[in-house]
């Protein structure tokens, strides 16, 4: 192929229709059976397409959430009047939400993507079929990447593992888009695995080599949202509004009769669930473990864990908690992994870049998420909420080019980021935003016979303006 992509989830699906509506012959490669990745296999929302709108205050030593209430509130209303004052996220990563809202499977604000739309991940799983079938990308699916084909330091393709054994797949460009960054590992790129030596986290004594803990997002069927409402309407005090819409509890409950994505939040209570597009089928996430994300041996380990926590779980539920007397386990994904390799790439994306909001010239989109990663030093907790109007970061260019590979690309979680930024890139927008990027970026390479490293970025700046990217 011209463009070869490793990797059918959250960025690897938006790098492949990019490439190929650019022009590029497109061969994109999956383990599972489906596409979407943790959009779909994983349950996650897409998250996010506007700007943070911040606010949380200190007094007294303590957060206080009222002001953050009221500019979550302002930014939606913002997203209707004038959608270019707050939103950050455009071109395919909108298209796909769009999409998914205009059919009924996918839920946020008022049929606007803007903190979190919940989706119906079956209905999900068809469109991007049906996207990469408009589009004219060619699939592999049930394929595991092997190994990286490379030559005088440049990569020439991947080698896939499945039914039919071992099999050689070349590529003019290839976007490592596994998640694992698992292709520009095994063609000799630098990488580190979550906290660096000379990260934040590192110099204030988080060992060197910790990850995030891997979780999962599953969902519950059957359960009366009206009945779990019903009983926070009878707790109003113990009422959290969660970090998603941080909407009061009456506003909460206004915005699920008319359909939009909420959030239950009690945490006295151990509730704490989002509503998705399916009637009586709720989200949720958990099950945290602290171990090796690339250790099969630790994976299987959070995967008996997960299992009984689940268990147990639902007993609890069934038992204390109102709306849950008939509920049941649905769509619970395989254990799913937050942090392992970050690719090093010609920039490194630090923390200090996305918390000063630094302007690039190689930016090629933008991410509004605050920092959501852990562990992280106290004093980093601070900055992760005390947040101006409308945050938002650029996310350049040279973080998708990996040192010391010729022809390859990275996109999603594996970007060149520190440990504290990558907090900020991994939700699923932001994943997209680089795939798109990625994806424009190699059908340019291949039009023009150049390597993604010597790219002229004020080119690939313009096209994805022209396909609605917001820089």
């Amino acid at each position: 192929a011209d463009v070869l992509v490793a990797g059918g989830g959250t960025a690897g699906c938006v790098a492949a229709l990019a490439a190929a509506r650019n022009g590029a012959r497109v061969l994109l490669v999956e383990r599972h059976g489906y596409l979407g990745g943790m959009m779909t296999g994983g349950n996650a929302g897409l998250t996010t397409f506007i700007g943070y709108p911040g606010g949380r205050e200190r007094r007294d030593g303590k957060w206080v959430l009222g002001q953050e209430v009221k500019r979550f509130a302002y930014a939606r209303k913002r997203l209707h009047e004038n959608p270019a004052e707050v939103r950050i996220v455009g071109g395919i990563p909108l298209e796909v939400a769009n999409r998914l809202i205009d059919m009924g499977a996918g839920i946020d604000s008022d049929g606007q993507a803007a903190t979190y739309v919940t989706t119906d991940t079956e209905a999900f799983k068809a469109l991007l079929f049906t996207m990469m079938e408009e589009a004219g990308v060619e699939l592999l699916l049930h394929s595991w990447i092997a190994d990286a084909i490379t030559e005088d330091g440049a990569i020439k393709g991947v080698v896939v593992e499945n039914k039919l054994g071992r099999q050689a797949l070349l590529g003019g460009i290839v976007i490592d888009a596994t998640g694992d960054g698992d292709v520009a590992a095994r063609a000799g790129a630098p990488f580190n695995v979550g906290v660096a030596a000379d990260d934040i986290s590192a110099r204030a004594g988080i060992p060197v080599g910790t990850t995030q803990n891997m979780g999962m997002m599953y969902r519950y069927g059957n359960v009366d949202v009206e009945r779990l409402f019903e009983f926070a309407r009878n707790h109003p005090d113990d009422w959290l509004p969660h970090w998603a819409t941080f909407q009061e509890l009456e506003d909460a409950y206004d915005a699920f009769r008319k359909g939009d994505m909420v959030p239950i939040n009690l945490p006295k209570y151990r509730i704490s669930f989002g509503t998705t597009p399916i009637p009586g089928l709720v989200q949720t996430g958990g099950c945290n473990t602290s171990a090796s994300s690339l250790s099969p041996s630790d994976l299987t380990r959070a995967e008996i864990a997960a299992r009984k926590t689940l268990t147990e779980e639902l007993a609890r539920l069934k038992k204390d908690t109102p709306g849950f007397e008939n509920a049941y386990l649905t769509r619970v994904p395989e254990i799913s992994v937050r942090e392992t390799r970050l690719i090093l790439g010609e920039q490194v994306l630090s923390y200090e870049d996305i918390l000063e909001s630094r302007e690039f010239e190689d930016g090629i989109g933008r991410g509004g998420h605050p920092i959501d990663v852990s562990p992280i030093p106290e004093d980093l907790k601070a900055h992760k909420l005390d947040l101006p109007p409308n945050w938002s970061f650029s996310i350049p260019y040279r973080c998708l080019v990996p040192q010391k590979v010729e022809n390859l690309l990275v996109a999603g979680r594996c970007i060149s980021a520190t440990h504290e930024a990558f907090g900020c890139i991994r939700p699923t927008a932001q994943c997209m935003v680089t795939g798109q990027a990625a994806g424009t970026a190699a059908a340019i390479c291949v039009k023009n016979e150049a390597t993604p490293r010597n790219l002229d970025t004020d080119q690939l700046r313009r096209l994805l303006v022209e396909q609605e990217v917001i820089l």
